[in-house]
């Protein structure tokens, strides 16, 4: 039975399209849709736009990309097929893999040609740039930073709400950055191109529960100053509401992970997804997530949440072992460290791996730091220190004598550069920031004994960039119902929507590119209906 809510006796605000969330998708269709002559409104549930987004690097992944082809770099439709149907785990859909494929280009070029966004290819291997089909170079691309800040700069005279693009949450997050850097810049980017198009956009106006007519999607009721504020969209509704991760229900519901939180921002609860299947909509890899190992670093917080920050890896001086003491991945590419904690071993019902401590000697320190901290300061109450391994061992509760063994073999191999029990900085991605950061390192940039005193050890949580299960949607981000078919006037990207261009697999960038792609595919498709 199609719920919903019950059309208002009069519209608060009447556009053609109106975008649920602030996310690069959902921005990017209210440019589009305004340029095909739509009115539109922009619905953001935080005080701050961009979400997860303005946090991130900006990437976007495009195979067959004609920037990449500027510089030589080959690529075909065959090509990125084959890799789709290789990582996907037999779980992707394929008009959706071709949709990606052919729409990503198209929406590039059309980011060129109407808005003064540049991308750039920024020369990463990605997670799988080894694999049948994949790239060692050319398929991410972020925005071009100069420009980007230059722009932006003077738009903020002209337009003072894009003060209210979301700032890391704490210095330290990704580095110290331009404040127009990257994930920040991108989405400034797209809202300055809102409001010179006259789009309207409200913050703290969470979208809550949609209104269907007649079997049709006519628009949305949200919340603003404290009541309803009923939407039309005469032509279509987006949900570009963003992941779950920051539900705790869904997240016990959905995903196989021990308490999982997000690094994302704290208003992805799941909104688009609750609102589309209250009204009949399919969902579908509901268990997929972007996993990356996170530290707690005492009092820190986003929008009055704990804050979980990323954890330096892939430089020499580092490992991760388990509560036996001992290692359980190649430390070195991100996504093994997140997949690592999840390891389950069904004869003892038990979580093999946890908890998991990240382990670096004083070398280390002096060079990167530890999270927060640097070299220079003292420790603090969630950075464990000894002056020997089975000191440290002990502090923080695993085996010593394991413990020692293990990083006594793990040294011995490092001297040589070699790992014969994960093969570190053996795949592109491994060797990536090694080769970066430390390439007068032989014999492998990416491996170093965990020799020099103090040791240090850290616990490591569970945490996610982005959960990416979702609505289910066509080529043109349609959503489909449960029996198969389109649900008239709703459409969804972002995190909201599953990603069933890549099934369960996923490359660094998809995330953004997908919320772009189809937010482009989605408002040109309203335009045409």
């Amino acid at each position: 039975m199609v719920r919903g809510s019950e059309a208002p006796e009069r519209w608060d605000l009447e556009v053609d399209w109106v975008c649920a969330g602030s996310s690069s998708g959902g921005l990017l269709a209210a440019i589009v849709a305004r340029d095909l002559g739509l009115s539109a409104a922009v619905l953001e549930k935080a005080k701050g736009f961009g979400g997860g987004t303005a946090y991130s690097a900006g990437a976007i992944w495009i195979p067959n990309n004609e920037l990449m082809k500027e510089l030589g770099l080959a690529d075909s439709k065959e090509e990125a097929l084959t890799f789709l149907r290789r990582i996907s785990q037999g779980r992707h859909d394929e008009a959706m893999a071709n949709a990606y494929i052919d729409r990503g280009p198209e929406m590039v070029r059309y980011l060129h040609d109407h808005t003064p966004l540049r991308m750039v290819v920024d020369h990463f291997p990605g997670y799988y740039g080894d694999l049948p089909g994949g790239k060692p170079d050319g398929r991410r691309l972020s925005p071009d930073a100069e420009p980007m800040m230059a722009f932006l700069q003077e738009a903020q005279e002209r337009h003072p709400l894009l003060e209210k693009v979301r700032h890391d949450p704490v210095p330290y997050y990704l580095g110290r950055r331009d404040p127009w850097a990257e994930g920040r810049g991108l989405i400034g980017m797209l809202l300055a191109c809102c409001l010179d198009r006259g789009v309207e956009v409200f913050e703290s106006a969470p979208a809550q529960q949609l209104v269907v007519e007649d079997g049709r999607v006519t628009g949305l009721r949200a919340q603003r100053d404290g009541r309803d504020f009923f939407v039309r969209g005469r032509r279509g509704v987006l949900l570009a509401t963003g992941g779950f991760e920051w539900n705790a229900e869904m997240n016990k519901r959905y995903i196989n992970s021990p308490d999982m939180h997000g690094c994302t921002a704290p208003s992805n609860e799941g909104d688009g997804h609750v609102m589309g299947m209250e009204i009949g909509a399919a969902t579908a890899l509901m268990d997929h997530s972007i996993f990356q190992s996170t530290i707690r670093v005492t009092g820190e917080e986003c929008d009055g949440q704990p804050f979980y920050r990323l954890i330096s890896f892939g430089y020499p001086g580092n490992i991760l072992v388990n509560g036996r003491g001992e290692r359980c991945c190649d430390e070195s590419v991100y996504p093994a460290l997140g997949w690592a904690s999840m390891a389950h071993d069904r004869t003892d019902a038990s979580a093999p791996n946890l908890p998991l401590w990240w382990i670096c000697d004083q070398g280390f320190r002096e060079r990167f730091g530890v999270g927060a901290l640097s070299h220079k300061q003292e420790s603090a109450d969630w950075l464990f220190r000894a002056d020997r391994l089975d000191e440290l061992a002990e502090m923080i509760g695993i085996p010593p004598d394991r413990f020692v063994a293990n990083v006594d073999r793990f040294n011995a191999n490092a001297r040589e550069g070699r790992d014969p029990d994960f093969q570190r900085g053996e795949r592109l991605l491994g060797r990536y920031w090694a080769e970066a950061e430390c390439p007068d390192h032989e014999p492998n940039p990416a491996l170093g004994p965990v020799e020099k005193p103090p040791f240090y050890a850290v616990q490591l949580h569970q945490g996610t960039m982005g959960n990416l299960g979702g609505l289910v949607t066509n080529p043109d981000a349609q959503v489909i119902d449960v029996r198969g078919e389109v649900i008239p006037g709703l459409y969804a990207t972002s995190n909201a929507a599953a990603l069933l261009s890549h099934g369960f697999g996923y490359e660094s960038g998809t995330a953004v590119g997908r919320s772009m792609i189809f937010g482009y595919q989605a408002a040109r498709h309203a335009a045409r209906a």
